[in-house]
């Protein structure tokens, strides 16, 4: 018998769903524990609460999240994390044919954050080449930095995504053959054997790779799709995008990035600091820091971030960096405003270093997730819990 042929006009995401952990961190108390200002979590990361999987395993929230999809006809499933304890065995073992008891086999991916947007093309590539057929997207992490680095520890967080890609999506079409990328070996963010599960962190070399690496990747998209940008009316991807999404390590660092993007697509002035400087030499990065500070207090882009970037970091700050996940919790509260035909633009990044830019299209309106009542439902752990789960954790390595 002839197998049915489908039509597949697009493909992306039909149904995208989250569990965060039951407890969180107030990270106010936790930076005067910490000894350092009150307000540094607050209003320097805009950040005010961690989840933090007390008592839980992330591999539990993952399983939640993926029983909230239809997931059982998908015969591939595309795993992200980089919370794996294991130098070989993947997580995606742990979780996929243990926990739900499935024999499918997963397709496990790793370059830090940006490991759940290759994940998600991978996803479409797969369904493109057959026929249309469902795949499963699963991003889980936690993050998690030594006491001797506060600053860090206060974007900790935790989240597991689980996705259902397809032919002719009925959430949102991703344009996943026209994407850009950049990729360089820049050691700004490290986690050895040796200190797991806590990684090693060169503060201001992660900042410029994070800036440098999404500007970059932009770039090379617009290079790449001169004549799609035509029939966008000749428009950056900044400009025509009706919303942006990216990597959310503290929603003040996005803000950054959004800086980096407007500049790059709006002001035409002398020449300044290039981020590439500041990747050669980190120590330029405060200075780099000033202008992009001046250029934050601009009207015209407190308008922009305002209108297309703000609506996506809606929940990050009080779930934290959840690593692969975090891009997606900001798409989440993006598909809760966006309108049917309105576009997105994408851009992931992962420590190491490397991003991804691309576009995607709304597919329909009035999405809804559960998250909002998760978040309610917390409960707060005082800092001796906090304290007896960051021991828990030093004893998986």
């Amino acid at each position: 018998m002839a197998e049915k042929k489908v039509n597949i006009s697009s493909v992306g995401i039909s149904q995208i769903s989250v569990a965060i952990p039951r407890y969180f961190l107030s990270l106010e108390e936790l930076t005067k524990i910490r000894n350092i200002p009150s307000t540094y979590a607050t209003e320097g990361l805009g950040v005010f609460q961690a989840r933090i999987p007390y008592q839980e395993r992330v591999e539990d929230l993952a399983a939640e999240a993926l029983k909230k999809i239809d997931y059982k006809d998908a015969e591939r499933f595309f795993i992200a994390t980089e919370s794996d304890p294991d130098l070989s065995k993947p997580f995606g073992v742990r979780l996929i044919n243990k926990k739900l008891g499935l024999t499918r086999l997963p397709f496990q991916y790793k370059f830090a954050c940006l490991g759940g947007v290759e994940a998600l093309i991978s996803a479409c590539e797969y369904s493109v080449a057959n026929r249309g057929k469902p795949a499963v997207v699963l991003a889980l992490d936690r993050s998690i930095y030594p006491e001797t680095n506060p600053a860090a520890e206060m974007t900790q967080g935790c989240a597991a995504v689980a996705m259902r890609v397809e032919a002719n999506p009925k959430l949102l079409e991703v344009d996943y053959e026209n994407i850009g990328q950049y990729a360089a070996d820049v050691d700004d963010f490290r986690v050895p054997a040796s200190s797991f599960p806590f990684p090693q962190v060169n503060g201001q070399l992660t900042k410029s790779a994070y800036l440098g690496c999404q500007k970059f990747a932009l770039e090379d998209w617009e290079r790449n799709n001169q004549d799609l940008l035509k029939t966008l009316g000749g428009k950056s991807l900044v400009q025509a995008a009706d919303f942006f999404v990216m990597h959310t390590p503290f929603p003040k660092m996005t803000e950054w990035a959004a800086a980096v993007f407007w500049r790059h697509e709006s002001l035409k002035e002398k020449p300044h600091l290039r981020l590439s400087q500041c990747l050669e030499n980190p120590g330029l990065f405060k200075e780099y820091k000033k202008d992009l500070d001046r250029v934050r207090s601009l009207p015209e882009f407190r308008a922009f971030f305002e209108k297309k970037v703000k609506p996506g970091l809606k929940y990050n700050p009080y779930i934290g960096n959840s690593y692969t996940c975090s891009i997606f919790i900001s798409l989440i509260a993006i598909l809760e405003e966006i309108k049917k035909g309105q576009q997105l633009g994408m851009s992931g990044y992962g420590s190491g270093a490397g991003a991804i830019c691309l576009r995607a299209v709304s597919r329909s309106e009035g999405f809804k997730s559960d998250l909002k009542e998760q978040l309610e439902k917390g409960g707060k752990l005082t800092f001796e819990e906090y304290q007896k789960w960051r021991e828990s954790q030093r004893a998986i390595s």
